[in-house]
């Protein structure tokens, strides 16, 4: 009984994961638009909700306050940009930039101004640790945060000679 149990079980959960994920309503009628405007088949149009899906979830990734949000941000537009070079012809490109080039800028401006406003409010996020960081710790490198005891400088200091003999 466990057994039937046990594989029932795995066939629902393949099932689950089976699943299509549903679409983006919002950037599916982005999608259409775009298509009705430049004159697209299905499939370009497909293409089209994936280049907009892209730069979606890859400004979602980028956390309020980053301090390099403006650069990541930008980034991202030079990758939409890219991308729907490759995927239209240059005639259909040039349309698009007229027809939703301004748009898009407009866009990229609201999530600049809603980046600033949440530095503002909160500031910039806490710089994490990089390996960068644990490197200078480990070569004798000093950060500000660094409290050098002389206990500690005289350990340290022998440690660095005997790994040099």
């Amino acid at each position: 009984m466990k057994k039937v149990l046990s594989i029932i079980l795995v066939l629902v959960s393949f099932g689950t994961f089976a699943q299509p994920k549903e679409k983006d309503s919002e950037l599916q009628k982005q999608a259409a638009i775009i298509k009705k405007e430049l004159s697209l088949d299905d499939k370009s149009e497909h293409l089209v909700y994936n280049v907009l899906y892209h730069v979606k979830t890859r400004i979602a990734d980028i956390p309020l306050g980053h301090g390099n949000y403006k650069k990541l941000i930008s980034y991202v537009d030079e990758e939409r940009v890219s991308m729907m070079k490759s995927l239209l012809s240059v005639n259909k490109f040039k349309q698009y930039e007229t027809a939703f080039g301004a748009e898009e800028k407009q866009k990229i401006a609201n999530i600049l101004a809603k980046n600033d406003e949440h530095v503002k409010n909160n500031g910039v996020l806490v710089k994490k640790v990089s390996l960068v960081d644990m490197d200078d710790k480990f070569t004798g490198g000093k950060d500000a945060d660094d409290t050098a005891s002389p206990a500690n400088t005289e350990t340290d200091n022998k440690i660095a000679n005997s790994d040099h003999k």
